[in-house]
């Protein structure tokens, strides 16, 4: 028999307690450490399969800890755990090895899938030797900073930092203002190829007998006032990325051209005959159904299943509320520094006021309400009626416009959604409120592209 031999590394006794029960109960052979010093002696002796490590001790920091272990224990896996949540936090623990990250307090469901999930990889490894995980330094000052603790957000944290340092075509899914373009630039700058250019391709504002030169660049003669060659953005960006804003609005004749090239990576410019290559990136982005518009013709199938090789949700910020006190923090102080105005604060009746409200236009409305308070207050505390004045010009009796122009799908993809982050993602409490069980609602937050490892 195969003992299976778990390391837990906290401070917290009474979590320790409860680690060890969960972890002898399913028959694992437990020891713990309250040090991170402790844990590191215990790990090299005993080897064990799993770590579970807190990052905040009280003699080392949890991700040297974890750092060492990986260089040292390639074969053990770590979880980490912490009450500190953050994407920077997140981003760099998975990227130094850690095989998940679980926020405090522990959600017994979360922790009861890592481990299912631990278990079938090590079934699957089998006898393999273990493939030690590069390490990367992942500090960036261009590498945009997305502030959220909601289960939706821990949920793109782990995808931005799985696919960062790999050349895998990303799909980033959201209504208009959920910031889709900061997870694109994310996953860029936290990348190997950070020092490669990051471009913007803006399909919702391209002409159409205009794009393909853009995109492949042409040749001199190639048309009227082509007087030189001109390198296009797939030749300028090199072994960068090219992000595709609102990619639903790509003209049908370049989506084939764009298909071959995610195909073949190759090109030709515009009245050349020459092959070109790119080693370029695409992550593309829309606030549009792209199946339903498959389905209609009006986007190429085929284009489609190539976009969305890796998904990643962005959530509108009414399925994400217990969020807006960080993102009304950070955004302040944002508006702060640029306008070179006082750093505002907020009461609590004006923080009530936000939380209260459905924001249509999501994160960017936010910013633009928080943004003319600030310039218009006089204080240096914002207040109920100040956040109310600065929303005056929205109609509140109808916050949610359009939405009967949603398919049945995305009407129940967005319930489901709101009722997980209101349980904080424990998932045994969403199934209650939904009335469905838990094998159904894992099947729909797979078909959403939602990680609930």
């Amino acid at each position: 028999m195969v003992i299976t031999r778990a390391l837990i590394i906290d401070d917290q006794d009474s979590l320790l307690n409860s680690l060890r029960i969960f972890f002898e109960l399913r028959g694992w052979e437990v020891t713990t450490a309250s040090t991170g010093r402790e844990g590191l002696k215990k790990a090299r002796t005993l080897q064990p399969s799993l770590v579970i490590l807190d990052l905040r001790l009280p003699d080392m920091d949890g991700q040297e800890i974890l750092e060492r272990l990986r260089h040292e224990m390639p074969a053990t896996q770590v979880i980490v755990v912490t009450a500190f949540q953050d994407m920077d936090n997140t981003i760099r623990c998975i990227k130094l090895g850690a095989f998940d990250f679980i926020h405090k307090p522990i959600d017994i469901d979360e922790l009861e899938t890592a481990l299912n999930r631990f278990s079938n990889v090590s079934k699957a490894q089998g006898a393999k030797p273990p493939i030690e995980a590069p390490l990367h330094s992942v500090s960036c000052e261009d590498s945009p900073y997305i502030v959220g603790k909601s289960q939706a957000m821990k949920d793109v944290f782990k995808k931005i930092a799985m696919v960062s340092d790999s050349r895998v075509t990303v799909l980033i899914q959201g209504e208009s203002g959920t910031g889709k373009e900061l997870v694109a630039r994310a996953i860029h700058y936290q990348g190997a190829y950070r020092s490669h250019p990051f471009m913007v391709v803006d399909c919702s504002i391209l002409v159409d007998t205009l794009t393909e030169s853009q995109l492949f660049g042409y040749e001199k003669g190639a048309f009227t006032g082509a007087e030189m060659m001109r390198k296009g953005t797939l030749e300028s960006a090199g072994e960068g990325t090219i992000f595709f804003d609102e990619i639903g609005e790509l003209p049908l004749r370049l989506q084939s051209k764009l298909l071959r090239f995610l195909h073949e990576k190759g090109y030709t410019r515009v009245g050349g005959t020459q092959p070109m290559h790119s080693e370029a990136r695409i992550i593309a982005a829309t606030n549009r159904n792209l199946e339903q518009m498959a389905s209609e013709g009006r986007m190429r199938t085929d284009l489609f299943y190539r976009l969305q090789v890796v998904t990643i949700y962005m959530p509108p910020l009414r399925d994400r509320r217990s969020d807006i006190p960080l993102l009304a923090s950070s955004l302040l102080e944002k508006i702060g520094h640029k306008l070179r105005v006082p750093i505002k604060s907020l009461t609590n009746g004006a923080m009530q006021e936000l939380e209260s409200y459905s924001w249509p236009g999501n994160v960017r409305q936010l910013e633009n309400t928080l943004t003319k308070a600030a310039v218009l207050t006089k204080s240096s505390v914002l207040d109920k009626e100040d956040i109310i004045h600065a929303n005056a010009h929205i109609d509140r009796s109808s916050p949610e416009k359009g939405g009967v122009d949603k398919t049945l799908a995305e009407v129940e993809k967005e319930h489901i959604l709101r009722v997980l982050n209101a349980k904080e993602g424990h998932l045994g409490q969403a199934c209650r409120t939904l009335g469905i069980s838990r094998p159904t609602l894992r099947s729909k937050l797979k078909q959403y592209g939602v990680n609930q490892t």
